[in-house]
């Protein structure tokens, strides 16, 4: 596996992130009141997209590993340093197929095995909203969403009705939402889009 597979399979794997926001439009009626079904595929939504930046993470550090073995080579003459290499190989692999829970940490540590350490990539400069300057996104700020979304996330799969009421969704930003729906959130088009 190369990156850019890496790359591919992660843009064909949110297109059907995508897609459930297309169903989503069509499958409500603009009306008032509650939602259920759209909230389902706001839920699936969500679970689709941690599972392709799960394996986005595993493609990704596979790609390096196999970039450092195009690198190497797989034959040496030396038996220590072979059987290094093959050492390297099955931890790194066994690595791999544990990887379940893409949080910070564990996506640091796999890549990292690889030769890769993601946390500088983990900080930028964008541009703020609605006449605001441009915004520093530090890496602890990337470390708290991902690991939010994975809450939420695991109370999805996990079937609970509400999911807990952590600041990126948008029901607990919103200043007309009532107490009681900040406390109980339900998934909302633009989280799913999130």
């Amino acid at each position: 596996m190369d990156v850019q597979t890496a790359v591919g399979n992660y843009a064909n794997a949110i297109k059907h992130c995508k897609n459930l926001e297309t169903v989503h439009r069509a499958a409500g009626n603009g009306g008032r009141g509650r939602r259920d079904a759209e909230t389902s595929i706001n839920r699936g939504s969500i679970v689709m997209a941690v599972a392709a930046w799960q394996a986005f993470v595993q493609d990704l550090a596979t790609a390096l590993r196999d970039a450092t073995f195009s690198e190497v080579g797989e034959g040496f003459d030396r038996p220590l340093l072979t059987s290094a290499i093959t050492q390297w190989k099955r931890d790194f692999d066994g690595a791999a197929e544990r990887f379940s829970t893409p949080d910070a940490a564990q996506t640091i540590a796999l890549l990292k095995r690889a030769g890769f350490d993601p946390r500088p990539s983990w900080a930028w400069r964008q541009r703020g909203g609605q006449g605001s300057g441009p915004v520093q996104v530090h890496r602890h700020h990337v470390v708290d969403v991902i690991g939010m979304w994975l809450r939420i996330r695991h109370d999805v799969a996990h079937g609970h009705a509400t999911v807990h009421a952590l600041p990126i969704l948008t029901a607990v930003r919103d200043p007309k939402a009532s107490a009681k729906v900040k406390a109980a959130p339900t998934l909302r088009l633009t989280d799913a889009i999130d």
